[in-house]
């Protein structure tokens, strides 16, 4: 077990996510957060494909970051630590009748690939559940050819520390797998240090309904009434940063998460 930077809580280990992934992955299939916002347009976009490289997903989930990039590239390898996840995923491939894409189980500390291999690398809504987010990383840049791209979509913490702790600790309470949201210069010291120089391409407020996001994790009855607590008692600047709207009955109806869009090159 290791403690979460700035919440105060723990977080467990690979198991613990793949206990939570496996019990949801069905959900995932058809998430419109995952299977068609438009980061994914975005991720394409900034991808520039030619239709002659091979890309790795990693964290691919249900597939739907590896599907969209599947139509200009040549290959697509998604790799995920959830068994169910890789099974899911592989049908909807099969469904979509997608030839050049493929699903592999597989841990982003230590991924089934030789060194510099991968032309792009794309990583989607995951790295909040990194146990070892620095080791996850260096695999990336092991993997990406020299010049290679690394594109990463994650939800990020302000950098002011009680905003921080605020974030991680509600998203821990919905999602027990959750290790931590990193702050974006916390993420371009973890690029640099792994020899990928990078810059944030996009940012923006992911808005989410507060029912619809806590069914998503199955968040259990206690840590609900503790979300439900720390959205009624947010100051003004906490509400104010992540959008906190209450309902007519005055219960916390919806919020927004920061997100970015990393783009870096392998040295």
């Amino acid at each position: 077990m290791t403690q979460s930077r700035g919440t105060g809580q723990t977080v467990a280990s690979n198991e613990s996510v793949q206990a939570q992934f496996t019990s949801r992955a069905d959900c995932y299939k058809t998430s419109q957060v995952h299977a068609s916002g438009e980061d994914l347009a975005w991720i394409v976009s900034e991808a520039a494909l030619h239709g002659h490289e091979r890309v790795l997903d990693v964290g691919a989930g249900a597939g739907h970051t590896a599907f969209a990039m599947a139509e200009g590239a040549w290959t697509v390898t998604g790799i995920d630590l959830t068994a169910k996840m890789v099974e899911n995923a592989t049908q909807l491939a099969a469904l979509r009748k997608l030839q050049n894409v493929q699903f592999v189980v597989g841990d982003a500390v230590h991924m089934p690939f030789p060194d510099h291999v991968f032309d792009v690398v794309t990583c989607r809504f995951a790295a909040h559940h990194f146990v070892d987010a620095d080791a996850s990383v260096r695999e990336m840049s092991r993997v990406l050819k020299p010049g290679g791209l690394l594109l990463m979509v994650d939800h990020i913490a302000p950098e002011d520390a009680a905003l921080d702790t605020y974030v991680n600790r509600i998203d821990w309470l919905r999602d027990p797998s959750h290790v931590r949201e990193w702050t974006a210069k916390e993420w371009h010291e973890r690029f640099r240090t792994a020899g990928i120089s990078s810059q944030v391409a996009r940012e923006w407020d992911l808005h989410l309904e507060v029912s619809w996001w806590l069914e998503q994790a199955a968040t259990d009855a206690q840590r609900r009434m503790e979300v439900d607590r720390m959205f009624r008692e947010a100051d003004e600047q906490t509400r104010r940063t992540f959008s906190i709207e209450f309902g007519e009955a005055d219960e916390p109806k919806s919020f927004a998460l920061k997100c970015a869009l990393f783009k870096g090159r392998r040295a």
